[in-house]
């Protein structure tokens, strides 16, 4: 690396006189070379400016204040001198390593075209083989990028999200629920105390924010938090917290009505005696992405997952692969609501210098090369995070504005936003349908064309609220299950939706008892045909589940219709398509004498046919309980 090269010509004393300079200056200079072998800086320091007092146009002595400078990170005086040694002896390949310094400076800066010309003359200058030679190679592609990207740049505003949010002088790792209206963020006092802090959307405007809860904030440093979509799973970072299994691990609090439960370490499949922070929830808080330094990885920091399984622990972190990670930082991940598409920030892939930001898509498991997002939302200066909403709207991260670090919000660029899917939420309370008690029922969200989970959640136990995530680009159902009660199902067709947006539906849950009747949403033919498509299998299955669980139940599977077309046609196709129902379930095993079949064509609209949404409600396939 280009520090141990540094280290490596700081103490050679060679000569490097290119000219015969002042003899008086000549005799300071090697004082000071004797000094620097001695390791005497102070007197090295001023035997140099000795020489340099004696002859101004003496190079070597500049150089050589440049190299010390550089060991003590004084950037602006190694700047200054490596200058005025390059000035007076130019394309002196003696003076390479302050080139490179420059150079390097000048791409922390921003300032590409000048830096490439620096490092340019680096290069030819140092063994093809050397580590050095592979670190200029490297700085030349960030020089060509920079340049691309600000050529082709994004248009992009972002505005401080104001003084209610912007409470305190440090704020940063912004995480907002599925339906935008509660954020929550870490905050730092003063004296360093990092702790979460919740605020909600309340008529276009932030609340005041609180702490988050007195069992999550504690004397150790809370912070870098994620939420799932419904806010009631917390993933956070404590260092030296309790029960701490190293200097900083994850922790989870569960949110039982308006109370967050106890957090809990979440042990060791996850947390090591390394680094571990930085979590980033799925949607139904399942899937758990994280920064780690732990061994066993391609760099320093990389990115790792975790599971969680049906017995609820999590399973062994696995490392995302090389891909993702490189032997460079990868940090502070994010995984949109649309559940495959990660961002993260990285040093290690080509960008404009010091971190950026990246996004990658996940197919089956499997990551494509990250993008760089682009500038401005990537410059010079490390970008670290980056929170967007689920409809993929807006943007949110934290920012200096020195001496603070603030909270910014910005409109997501339309070329950013069409590189992803965006997601869609529906929320609402499940309750039962009888006595309109509030109820804790698992909600499921399956994609209908492969059957697949996509998500599992609970409604809360007390409040009865849930929410679920639909991302765009399928065929979705929504089951809302629970003990004792009929499953509710809802439709969601997203194949061909490009916008984003939230719905409220209150589920009522009927007790499984007699004269109980519901719609089966989930069931599809072919305009005109009674042959089922096989989206309809998840909720057959569901069906015939519950039949079998509760063998003794006689129902009615019944069709209907809109009014569109001959009567004695809509009567009978009605009769075939509750046949088709009917039919699958006994082949699954359901006793045949359980079932009653009934056609009712268009003789109980639910709705009246005034228009196409009303039609489509009135086609339908119920279920009753005799």
């Amino acid at each position: 690396m280009i520090k141990h090269f540094t280290i490596l010509l700081l103490f050679l004393s060679i000569n490097t006189f290119a000219q015969s300079p002042n003899p008086k200056a000549k005799e300071f200079y090697e004082k000071a070379l004797k000094n620097i072998a001695e390791r005497k800086s102070v007197e090295a320091i001023e035997n140099l400016q000795k020489a340099i007092d004696k002859d101004s146009t003496f190079a070597d002595p500049y150089f050589k204040l440049g190299q010390i400078n550089e060991a003590a990170r004084n950037q602006e005086n190694a700047i200054k001198f490596y200058k005025k040694a390059i000035e007076l002896r130019p394309n002196d390949p003696l003076l390479t390593q302050g080139y490179t310094y420059i150079g390097t400076r000048l791409i922390k800066a921003g300032e590409y075209a000048k830096a490439k010309e620096y490092l340019s003359f680096s290069v030819k200058n140092v063994p093809q083989s050397s580590p050095v030679m592979k670190q200029l190679t490297r700085q030349l592609e960030q020089c060509k990028f920079g340049e691309e990207a600000k050529s082709t740049a994004m248009t992009f505003k972002a505005a401080e999200m104001g003084a209610t949010i912007n409470f305190k002088n440090k704020q940063y790792f912004p995480v907002l629920t599925a339906d935008n209206e509660t954020i929550i963020f870490t905050a730092r006092s003063d004296d360093g105390d990092e702790n979460l802090y919740v605020s909600q959307l309340i008529n276009g405007n932030w609340s005041a924010p609180k702490n988050i809860s007195d069992k999550i904030n504690t004397t150790a440093n809370e912070g870098t938090c994620s939420i799932s979509a419904d806010g009631r799973t917390l993933v956070f970072t404590s260092c030296d917290g309790k029960n701490s299994l190293g200097s900083c691990d994850l922790y989870i609090s569960k949110k039982v009505g308006e109370e967050w439960t106890t957090p809990e370490n979440l042990g060791s499949s996850v947390n090591s005696p390394f680094w571990e922070a930085q979590p980033s929830l799925s949607n139904d808080g399942r899937i758990l992405y994280f920064s780690s330094d732990r061994q066993g990885g391609y760099g320093r920091k990389d990115l790792w997952v975790s599971e969680l399984k049906e017995n609820n622990t999590w399973t062994k972190a696995i490392n995302l692969g090389d891909v993702i990670n490189t032997a460079s930082d990868e940090i502070s991940p994010f995984v949109h609501a649309n559940g495959h598409t990660l961002f993260f920030a990285s040093d290690g892939h080509l960008g404009m210098g010091g971190l950026d930001l990246f996004m990658t898509e996940s197919k089956i498991g499997i990551y494509s090369k990250p993008e760089n997002l682009g500038f401005p939302i990537n410059t010079h200066e490390d970008q670290v995070a980056l929170f967007i909403s689920a409809d993929g709207t807006k943007g949110y991260y934290s920012s200096d504005v020195k001496p603070d670090i603030k909270l910014f919000q910005f409109d997501i660029p339309k070329k950013l936003s069409d590189k992803f899917k965006r997601a869609s939420f529906v929320k609402g309370i499940v309750q039962d349908a009888t006595t309109k008690q509030n109820l804790s029922a698992e909600i499921e969200l399956i994609d209908l064309k492969t059957n697949k989970v996509v998500e599992k959640t609970n409604s809360d136990v007390v409040t009865g609220q849930y929410t679920a995530v639909l991302p765009n680009g399928s065929q979705y159902g929504l089951f809302i299950n629970k003990k004792d009660y009929f499953f509710k199902s809802l439709t969601f067709n997203f194949s061909e939706k490009n916008e984003a947006d939230g719905k409220i539906i209150d589920i009522l849950l009927d007790p499984i008892k007699k004269d109980v009747k519901t719609v089966l949403n989930n069931i599809f033919f072919d305009s005109g045909k009674a042959e089922l498509r096989p989206e309809s299998f998840t909720e057959l299955d569901k069906l015939q589940l519950l039949l079998t669980q509760n063998p003794s139940l006689q129902v009615e599977i019944s069709g209907h219709t809109d009014d569109v077309g001959k009567d004695t046609e809509n009567q009978l196709l009605s009769e075939k398509r509750a046949l088709s129902v009917a039919d699958y379930l006994v082949k699954k095993g359901i006793n045949i004498q359980n079932i009653k079949v009934k056609g009712y064509g268009k003789t109980k609209p639910i709705v009246p046919n005034t228009s196409e949404e009303n039609r489509q409600i009135n086609r339908r396939i119920e279920m009753s309980i005799l």
